[in-house]
């Protein structure tokens, strides 16, 4: 009698932790998907006033220099400022901007060792704030 009782007993504890274990638990349903249609209103497209802007330059590179010469361009009239940004080799990076650039100025970036630029990108800023990259020059 002992034994039957012990052998139930056993028999009540594994019925539980199955069911605790979820194992003889209903297959979850899959989620329902939803589909919500909304009316697309089609936005107009705005043509910019701005078209591409043209500056000419003149870059050369010494041992020791990086020379920016700014030559004009048939959107020189325009121009307020230009923002010349040279990434180096090392990681390093030099950035100047010269408001109101004259037509022939040269702008000479000097190094204290050697001169190890990867690119120049410079920028010009132009009447009604319009910005553009106008050259990117790879050494």
């Amino acid at each position: 009698m002992r034994r039957s009782y012990c052998l139930c007993l056993c028999l009540f504890i594994i019925l539980l932790l199955v069911i605790s274990s979820g194992c003889i638990q209903p297959t979850a349903t899959p989620p329902v998907t939803t589909v919500v249609q909304t009316a697309v209103t089609p936005v107009p497209v705005v043509a910019t006033t701005d078209t591409e802007k043209q500056l000419t330059f003149i870059v050369t590179k010494t041992e020791k220099t990086v020379n920016v010469t700014y030559t004009g361009g048939p959107d020189a009239a325009d121009l307020l400022a230009l923002k010349v940004r040279i990434n180096n080799q090392d990681s390093s990076v030099i950035e100047q901007t010269f408001p109101q650039p004259a037509v022939g100025t040269p702008f000479v970036f000097t190094y204290m060792g050697l001169a190890n630029p990867t690119t120049v990108n410079i920028i010009g800023t132009f009447k009604g704030g319009y910005q553009q990259t106008v050259l990117m020059y790879y050494f």
